[in-house]
C-alpha cells in the first residue's frame, strides 16, 4: 500500500469497521483486487440510480464505454481504494471532500487532465479543492451541498449568524448535528466564524457548550432524524442541507434556508484513483459530470444546485440555485488538520459540550 499513513492512523481516520473490511482484502491478490471492467463505487439506492440516469447513461453513448456500478456505504469503498493504493479496484469512487483528502493524502489520487477535463474550469471556485499533497486540479463536486441555517418560518426568524441559536425563545428546539455524522466537519465552519480555526476549537466548543447547556440543544444523528424532527415541529432552526430543505419544503413544510456566514459546502466527485487501468475515459467521465446540462438532472432529482457556473437552471428549478452572493459566506475547511485532531476534539466533544 504506497501511503503515508500507517495502519492505526488509517484505521482510525476511516472507522475501524471500514477499515478492517479493507485491510482485510489486502491478503487477495494484486490481480484479484484490481479493475477488471470500468467500474465506479458509490452509495446505492436513489443516489446510485441518480448518477446513472444523469451522468453513466450520457458518457456510455458518448464513448461507448459499458460501466459497472458497485454499491457500498462510502467509508467502506473509500477504505478499500486506500487499502488498495496505486492498484484500484474501481476507476472511481464518489465521495465527497472528507474522503477525496484522505485519498489525497494517502497517495491514491493523480490530477485531472484538464485537456479532457474541459469543463473543470466552469467550475465555481470555492467547490474546488485546493492544492493537496502536490495534487493540483484534482477534485471538484458535480453538485452544491450546502449546509445553511435551517429555520421554521412560522415559529422562528430569518437568522443572520450562528448566535441566533442562543435565542431563549427557541429553548429545547434547536438541533445541532451529532459529531458522528457531521458535527465534525459543522464545528470546524463554526468554530471560524468565532475566531477559531483547525488548531484552536476553542471557540466553538464554548458556543457548544453554552449552547446546550443554556439552550437545551437537541443533539440530531443524522439526515432522517433532522427530516421528522423539522416535520413534526420538535426543532424549529438548525444547519441542515439545502437539498432537504427543499425537499421539506414540497412536503409543506415551513421552512426555509439562510446561507449565513459560516456556511458549509460539501459535494459528490469523482477524483482519479492512482494505478487506474482507465484513466484517460475516467476523465472523460469526470468531464461528463461537470457538464451542467448533466448535473441539471442531479438537480431535478435531489434539488441540489449545479457546481457548473454555467448552468442555466429552468424557471421550475431556479428555487434551487445557490445564491452568488452567499457564495463569500462558504468557509472553507482544511480536511489535512481537521482529522490530524478528529479523535482530541470528539473527546472534548463529549467532555464539554455533552458532559459525559
Amino acid at each position: 500500500m504506497t501511503t503515508n499513513m500507517n495502519r492505526r492512523q488509517f484505521q482510525t481516520a476511516l472507522g475501524w469497521g471500514a477499515a478492517s473490511i479493507a485491510l482485510a482484502e489486502l491478503g487477495l491478490s494484486g490481480a484479484a483486487r484490481a479493475e477488471e471492467n470500468f467500474t465506479l463505487a458509490s452509495t446505492g439506492a436513489t443516489w446510485g440510480e441518480g448518477l446513472k440516469a444523469s451522468f453513466i447513461d450520457a458518457f456510455e453513448a458518448k464513448t461507448g464505454t459499458k460501466v459497472t456500478q458497485e454499491f457500498a456505504i462510502d467509508s467502506v469503498f473509500t477504505a478499500k481504494a486506500m487499502a488498495s493504493c496505486g492498484n484500484p479496484p474501481f476507476s472511481s469512487v464518489a465521495v465527497l471532500q472528507a474522503e477525496a483528502n484522505f485519498l489525497a493524502l494517502g497517495g491514491c489520487l493523480q490530477n485531472y487532465d484538464l485537456s479532457i477535463v474541459t469543463n473543470y474550469k466552469d467550475i465555481i471556485d470555492s467547490a474546488k479543492e485546493p492544492t493537496r499533497a502536490q495534487l493540483k486540479d484534482w477534485f471538484a463536486p458535480f453538485v452544491l451541498i450546502v449546509m445553511g441555517l435551517v429555520y421554521n418560518t412560522k415559529e422562528a426568524q430569518k437568522p443572520t449568524s450562528y448566535q441566533d441559536l442562543l435565542n431563549p425563545k427557541y429553548k429545547g428546539r434547536v438541533g445541532i448535528p451529532t459529531y458522528g455524522w457531521v458535527g465534525n466537519s459543522w464545528l470546524q465552519v463554526l468554530n471560524k466564524t468565532l475566531g477559531g480555526n483547525e488548531d484552536n476549537v476553542d471557540p466553538g466548543i464554548g458556543f457548544l457548550a453554552e449552547l446546550v447547556k443554556k439552550n437545551d440543544a437537541v443533539i440530531i444523528e443524522n439526515t432522517d432524524a433532522a427530516l421528522k424532527a423539522f416535520s413534526r415541529e420538535e426543532i424549529v432552526i438548525m444547519p441542515f442541507w439545502n437539498g432537504r430543505t427543499a425537499v421539506l419544503q414540497n412536503q409543506g413544510v415551513p421552512v426555509a434556508i439562510e446561507y449565513i456566514p459560516g456556511s458549509m459546502l460539501v459535494g459528490n466527485g469523482f477524483p482519479i484513483l492512482k494505478g487506474g487501468k482507465f484513466i484517460e475515459k475516467m476523465n472523460q467521465y469526470v468531464n461528463v459530470t461537470l457538464d451542467g446540462q448533466y448535473q441539471m438532472m442531479m438537480t431535478k432529482r435531489f434539488f441540489y444546485p449545479p457546481s457548473n457556473r454555467n448552468a442555466k437552471l429552468p424557471p421550475d428549478l431556479e428555487k434551487y440555485a445557490f445564491p452568488a452572493d452567499k457564495e463569500k459566506n462558504v468557509v472553507a475547511i482544511d480536511y489535512e488538520k481537521m482529522n490530524a485532531h478528529k479523535s482530541k476534539y470528539l473527546d472534548r466533544w463529549n467532555k464539554e459540550v455533552l458532559g459525559a
